[in-house]
């Protein structure tokens, strides 16, 4: 990996390391001193006290283009307050980058997070919930090279993690918040990559709809919260039968030339483009849908001089399933 490339990976994944894709404890070999005698070193203080993050809120616009045909009703949450909800969240991530003839790729198992989800309050169309972690998993996926028995013992510290915010009856959200109270020392790394990796809800319009109905909901963004984008995802009601609505959408990225890190460590980047899927499917009265997506995210990175160039592409996959 070239210099820049490690550069931009780090700020790819908003540590000051590339812990993102790999949360397992650092494997250290012991010192050895003259004798060739190995000395046991003195391991390294426990962490403590409990691990927050917030996950800034974006705005979002949503425009009607077609409110579809036959009977047309509210698209919007519901829920009441004391509504609760199973959900299981699974997470991936994959970073491939490129540099003349040399490529890397960097590919996370699937993360699965499980535990119980609550309305909190219902006020004027927003509702407060939160979602705290009571099991956790882990999913092989082709290509990762992390010791699955590892990436389960990383993932599993993330049991009793509470993922909380607002949003309101179309979609729009206010910041999430994530706390966990007890730390093991992979927790901060497992903790980053649910950090990374956490889907947006999806966007509705306030206008009545019928099957059909087509809109379009534009967001400005930040990739690993350090990559300004424009996301604009087409969406389309496929049906709604039953209570339950089934939507699919198309997701562009684009974005324009910035630059990333300071000094020795200051990259420009430009050429950003992505695409993605979203398929949604949401009960009436129900709070949290069960939402699949995928998005990729490409950019050509450069140092000031234009000596080294690099080109990343960053994959986030996610499947909420919420009964």
């Amino acid at each position: 990996m070239t210099r820049l490339a490690l550069v931009l990976f780090v700020a790819a994944c908003g540590g000051s390391k590339p812990v993102a894709t790999s949360p397992l404890p650092p494997d250290k070999p012991p010192a050895v001193v003259e004798d060739k005698k190995p000395v046991v070193p003195t391991p390294p203080p426990a962490p403590v006290g409990p691990l927050e993050a917030t996950i800034p809120a974006t705005s979002t616009t949503v425009k009607l283009v077609s409110a579809g045909k036959g009977k047309k009703e509210a698209l919007k949450l519901t829920a009441k307050p004391g509504t609760k909800q199973d959900v299981e969240i699974a997470l991936d991530f994959t970073l491939k980058q490129s540099a003349g003839a040399q490529s890397a790729e960097e590919v996370v198992p699937t993360m699965v997070l499980g535990g119980s989800a609550e309305t909190k309050t219902a006020e004027g169309g927003n509702f407060a919930h939160a979602f705290v972690v009571s099991k956790t998993d882990a999913r092989e996926t082709a290509g990762a090279k992390v010791p699955m028995d590892k990436f389960r013992a990383a993932v599993a510290s993330l049991q009793g993690l509470e993922i909380a915010g607002s949003v309101g009856a179309n979609g729009s959200t206010g910041a999430v918040t994530m706390k966990i109270e007890k730390q093991s020392e992979a927790t901060a790394q497992a903790f980053e990559l649910v950090r990374l990796t956490l889907p947006a809800w999806p966007a509705f319009p306030v206008e009545a709809v019928g099957a059909g109905a087509k809109w379009k909901a534009t967001t400005t963004t930040r990739i690993a919260n350090r990559l300004e984008v424009d996301q604009v995802t087409d969406y389309e009601l496929v049906s709604h039968k039953n209570g339950t609505w089934t939507i699919k959408g198309k997701t562009k990225i684009t974005g324009k030339d910035q630059e990333m890190g300071t000094g020795a460590e200051k990259a420009k980047v430009s050429k950003i483009a992505g695409a993605g899927t979203t398929e949604i499917t949401l009960a009436d009265g129900a709070l949290y849908p069960s939402h699949k997506s995928s998005v990729q995210t490409t950019f050509t990175a450069s140092d000031p001089t234009g000596a080294q160039t690099v080109d990343f592409a960053i994959t986030v996959g996610s499947a909420i399933t919420a009964k």
